[in-house]
Order: C-alpha cells, then structure tokens, then sequence
C-alpha cells in the first residue's frame, strides 16, 4: 500500500513538459541585410522590425531590396546567430528598396 502513496505523489510533483510547436511554412516580408559583422550570412528584417530571420535562398535576393518569402525551418547547424534560420523555397520583390 505504501508504494502506491509513493508513486502517486512522484506524479502529482513531476511537471508537465510542453514542447514547442513546430513551424511548418513562414511567410515574411522584409528587407533584405548583410550584418557587417557576419558578411556570410544573408538576414531578412521584417517590415515592423520584430523579427529577423536568417535565410537560406538560392538565388539569393539582392541586399537593400524589400521580398516576401516562402520558407520552412532550416535543419541543421548554422554560424549565423541573428535570428531562426529559414530554408526559403520562394522570395519575391516587392519593388520597394530598404530604407
């Protein structure tokens, strides 16, 4: 009898693990930026600055020009720290330069 108190109480006290959602597509627009520190890496900074991704596009959208991306999370290691890294399956110009 005493184990089931023992092993009822682990229970009660063990935490609940939430994992974390899986983003499956990301859809972005932004300006595209090199980090003058990091001239490998290729950025895409959203219009309301909230978000930076790291992309991963080929062909590679031009430095200084606004795109909306398609993209899906990066698999892998990157040196690339500025923000989650993106495979991007698409990227369109939007005609506007960066400001």
């Amino acid at each position: 009898m005493r184990w089931i108190g023992i092993v009822a109480l682990s229970v009660a006290i063990a935490p609940a693990q939430k994992s974390k959602p899986e983003v499956g597509e990301v859809m972005a627009t932004g300006c595209v930026v090199r980090p003058a520190q990091q001239q490998r890496c290729l950025l895409l900074r959203t219009l309301d600055g909230k978000t930076t991704y790291v992309i991963f596009a080929d062909p590679k959208p031009p430095v200084g020009t606004v795109v909306t991306i398609s993209a899906k999370p990066h698999r892998g290691t990157t040196s690339c720290k500025q923000g989650p890294p993106v495979d991007v399956n698409y990227w369109d110009p939007t005609g506007e330069k960066c400001q």
